[in-house]
């Protein structure tokens, strides 16, 4: 009997480690940019990269920059979401240097599917340069809950995903209880 339970808790964890495998290779990046001088207007655009066969159905993001070198001026938000799409927020205020942007595309995943291809360019980020510098400092923070991009079926491609082995480990650790549980009553 011992053998069995053994047997079975084996074959359970060697499953939900294969579980715990990252679903996707997508990325975020900046491009555009670069070198500036005091007073220049600074364009950056936001893509995401590697998408594969998944796309990109809505995000929200925060992109920490330096407030000593760039003054936020304005978000260009792209088709690649599909008109008509919702730009839920733009926020730059609360936190010098952290702006906040998020929209949900109103289309279909099969409509996505044929708007968009491996890369897709989100937004482009307007900056006014206060001092010479360069985008180098340009960074996608705060990666949680809230902060994510989304795909197929709301699915969350990039960000921080409830890493489905603790769920495992959760359940493997009841199902143990049951067992001992049952050996005890008899």
């Amino acid at each position: 009997m011992r053998l069995t339970k053994l047997s079975i808790l084996a074959a359970l964890s060697g499953s939900l480690s294969m579980l715990a495998a990252p679903a996707s290779a997508a990325a975020m990046l900046f491009s555009g940019g670069g070198a500036f001088t005091a007073g220049q207007n600074v364009s950056v655009d936001v893509f995401v990269s590697n998408l594969g066969p998944q796309i990109v159905s809505a995000y929200d993001l925060d992109v920490k920059y330096d407030g000593a070198m760039l003054s936020f001026f304005d978000v260009f938000f792209d088709v690649n979401l599909g008109l008509p799409s919702e730009v839920i927020e733009v926020e730059d205020g609360a936190v010098s240097g952290l702006l906040d942007f998020a929209a949900v595309s109103l289309l279909t995943d099969s409509e996505l599917d044929n708007l968009q291809g491996d890369s897709v360019r989100l937004a482009t980020v307007q900056f006014t340069a206060l001092t010479d510098g360069n985008t180098d400092s340009l960074e996608f923070v705060n990666w949680g809950p809230f902060n994510d991009v989304k795909g197929r079926n709301n699915e969350i491609i990039i960000g921080q995903v409830p890493e489905p082995a603790s769920f495992g480990l959760v359940a493997l650790a009841l199902f143990g209880l049951t067992l001992t549980s049952k050996s005890r009553a008899k």
